[in-house]
């Protein structure tokens, strides 16, 4: 009978030393297996608001820059943006200047209003690559070449096969329809952009997450053991 209950405690702590790995093993595993989401993308042309203004020119002529705003904040919440508001709300805010267009704090300025996060990457081209892989949206604004003879913004939406990638030009549905190469589109962003561009990663701000009470996690412990324990003494009885 003692060799029993020894090998009924044996038995206990192997058990609760299982017990308590394997479900973060197993979470562990389900992390990994996740992938990046595919984003849904929501499209916006600025020619889709004839006579809508921006300070004192038209969103067709100079309003990219909200639009391009707005297709990150509809592709990544799934909620219809109001472009024309979002102009004004650009031009209310000093960022657009009429005969400049807009400045380039616009992006990061819209996004906050948004709850999207906003992260400078520059010219570099594994981040744009990254952020992109991620299922995150990459607002660009462009120099002169393929969109533009001056600066235009536009969104690199999604890579396809190794080294391609889908843009939403906000200007244009053709360069849209395309697919272009991701390395010469990174070259072709604009020279000397302000606030950690000429690219843009977007993505939507996460709530909070719920804190875990760790007290009572504890509290919980001694309970799972003992439940352990009975049930293997009943085994041996």
């Amino acid at each position: 009978m003692k060799i029993m209950k020894r090998t009924g405690r044996y038995l206990a702590a192997i058990c609760f030393s299982i017990f308590m790995t394997a479900q973060p093993t197993a979470a562990k595993a389900d992390v990994n297996q996740q992938q990046a989401p595919t984003l849904n993308v929501v499209y916006y042309n600025q020619a889709d608001y004839p006579g809508e203004m921006i300070g004192g020119s038209t969103i067709q002529a100079a309003g990219c820059g909200p639009t391009a705003v707005a297709v990150c904040y509809s592709s990544l919440t799934g909620k219809k943006a109001d472009v024309p508001k979002m102009c004004d709300q650009a031009y209310e805010n000093g960022w657009y200047f009429t005969g400049q267009g807009c400045s380039h704090k616009v992006i990061p300025g819209l996004c906050d209003m948004y709850g999207l996060n906003c992260y400078g990457l520059g010219k570099d081209l594994e981040a744009v690559e990254k952020a992109l892989r991620a299922g995150h949206p990459v607002v660009a604004l462009m120099g002169p070449g393929d969109f533009t003879d001056n600066g235009h913004f536009v969104v690199l939406t999604r890579m396809v096969g190794k080294d391609k990638v889908k843009v939403a030009d906000v200007g244009s549905r053709a360069n849209t329809a395309r697919t272009w190469s991701l390395k010469e589109v990174v070259s072709q962003g604009k020279d000397g952009a302000e606030v950690g561009g000429p690219f843009w990663e977007i993505s939507k701000r996460e709530e909070k997450a719920e804190e875990i009470d760790y007290k009572e996690e504890v509290q919980k412990t001694p309970k799972q053991i003992d439940a352990v324990s009975a049930a293997i003494k009943d085994m041996i009885q």
